[in-house]
């Protein structure tokens, strides 16, 4: 079952070109599946009355066009078929008939306090699974053996990076890597592809490795005992 929502893109979603920010362009696909879990269950704030919550795995996501400020746009967000540990969730952007990004995401039940993982028989969804996108993109992040990574700087998660789990919203991940890409506003990011290996708190500082090949852009994250946080890969275009 497809849910659909309807929005206007907000000006301040976009950058100095005007173009809406990656990590926006993922939060309007995000808003979506809540709103779909909001109306039929199970919402957020049954799963943390029962001690469990939805931790994103792995996205892909595929962008086709630009979007600007003031432009209506259509969102689109549906589980698909699951099983195991592995929750699959899709999602499309339009606007009016023009197909602008989509994109595949694996996600976790996890327990809140004792960390357990739960199966996807162990919760009951209120609607219905569609069929998954096939994306031309990658599912997995793979950052080639041979390919070595520098430390390009570092970043300190903050009040405004966490969200009601405690820790940086997946939502913010894709800005921030931007960040560390040179002259990034002059570029269109096609691609983001990101697996998340654990969490980030406030007041942690990650040091950030990268490495650039022909216009893909692989990326490591490291917390402070050592442990990685993120891998990604970016793709872009000037």
């Amino acid at each position: 079952m497809k849910w659909i929502e309807n929005f206007r893109v907000n000006s301040h979603d976009c950058d100095e070109s005007g173009k809406m920010r990656p990590s926006l362009i993922l939060r309007y696909m995000q808003e979506t599946a809540n709103l779909q879990l909001r109306a039929l269950g199970p919402t957020a704030e049954q799963l943390v009355s029962e001690d469990r919550a939805f931790i994103l795995s792995r996205i892909n996501m595929s962008i086709y066009g630009d979007l600007h400020a003031y432009e209506d746009i259509s969102v689109s967000s549906w589980a698909c078929d699951s099983r195991g540990v592995s929750f699959n969730r899709c999602y499309q952007i339009r606007r009016q008939d023009e197909l602008i990004a989509e994109a595949a995401s694996v996600w976790g039940l996890i327990g809140i306090s004792d960390r357990k993982i739960y199966r996807v028989e162990d919760v009951t969804l209120g609607f219905e699974t569609d069929e998954p996108l096939e994306l031309d993109s990658p599912r997995r992040v793979h950052i080639p053996r041979e390919l070595s990574l520098s430390l390009v700087g570092e970043r300190t998660i903050v009040y405004s990076d966490i969200d009601a789990n405690r820790h940086m919203n997946n939502t913010n991940y894709p800005d921030m890597l931007c960040c560390f890409i040179p002259h990034i506003a002059k570029k269109r990011v096609l691609s983001v592809g990101i697996s998340f290996a654990a969490e980030a708190k406030q007041g942690e500082t990650l040091k950030v490795y990268m490495s650039e090949v022909d216009g893909t852009y692989y990326f490591r994250t490291i917390r402070t005992d050592g442990s990685t946080n993120v891998e990604a890969m970016i793709m872009v275009e000037d």
